[in-house]
């Protein structure tokens, strides 16, 4: 009985459901859950990247254990708070008028031009001072006691 070929993702999609399940008892550590082949291919392909990339950075999993602490005390909180990665755009209507803001490496791209906060493209957009991240729903308004 020959050995069998090194698994990488190409190969992954000749395998048959029995297959699938044996690699991801493998690589998760647990029984293969009761998943169609293709969710079984998507988890094993994910293993055999993250295998050879590695996995998600510890900023994303820190994110990702809030997000589920946050899920078990119900639905009526704040949003998380978030970094804007560059090339974010934000979309606001404003008195019937559509507002886009492009997030840059340093600071934000609104109307052609450069400006460093959310806040002062939201006083441009409105003419009153508003709290830029309130402006475009990435924050909430605290509430008084």
């Amino acid at each position: 009985m020959g050995r069998k070929p090194y698994l990488t993702l190409g190969r992954l999609a000749e395998l048959p459901p029995e297959e699938l399940k044996h690699e991801w008892a493998r690589r998760f550590g647990a029984p293969a859950p009761n998943l169609s082949a293709e969710l079984l291919r998507l988890g094993v392909g994910y293993k055999l990247q993250e295998q050879k990339s590695g996995g998600i950075s510890r900023s994303t999993r820190s994110l990702l254990r809030q997000v589920a602490v946050r899920a078990g005390e119900g639905a009526e909180k704040k949003p998380m708070p978030r970094k804007l990665t560059p090339g974010t755009r934000l979309v606001r209507d404003w008195r019937g008028e559509g507002h886009t803001v492009t997030v840059l490496d340093d600071g934000f791209e609104y109307d052609g031009k450069h400006w460093k906060s959310l806040t002062a493209i939201a006083k441009a957009i409105t003419g009153n001072q508003w709290n830029g991240p309130l402006f475009f729903g990435l924050a909430e308004r605290k509430k008084k006691p």
